[in-house]
């Protein structure tokens, strides 16, 4: 969160004052307009927000547990280049298929894509090898 400003008035008469706004209250001068003490202090502090989202789908068949289809679309956090990037897998056990592509959404360059047959697709995930 970033400090943008601070400003100083007297309760009584609501001057302005060009004052220190984190001087202590043994220090305050009294209001050169009516010689109160008393201070209000506005502070203005500003910072950004971003939201990212994700939508994963899974489709099944009846009394399977197991999806035949799986299904990822979204803002993904590439831990590689710390950034947000656009995400887009599909995973379909019926025709045997993987897709994922990780695209840049700032520069629209794609940072990764993989497509191969399923089964081909091992060692990824999950799958790696515990050393």
């Amino acid at each position: 969160m970033a400090f943008d400003s601070a400003s100083v008035q007297c309760v009584a008469c609501g001057a302005s004052l060009d004052e220190n706004p984190s001087a202590p209250a043994e220090e305050r001068l009294p209001c050169p307009h009516c010689g109160s003490l008393l201070r209000r202090i506005d502070v203005t502090c500003s910072d950004t927000l971003s939201f990212h989202s994700k939508l994963n789908v899974k489709a099944r068949h009846a009394r399977e547990k197991r999806p035949f289809m799986d299904q990822t679309i979204g803002d993904d956090f590439h831990r590689n280049s710390g950034r947000w990037m656009k995400l887009y897998r599909l995973i379909d056990r019926v025709k045997d298929w993987y897709h994922e592509q990780v695209t840049d959404p700032v520069t629209g360059e794609i940072v990764h894509e993989c497509s191969e047959p399923l089964t081909n697709h091992k060692g990824h995930g999950s799958a790696k090898d515990k050393n």
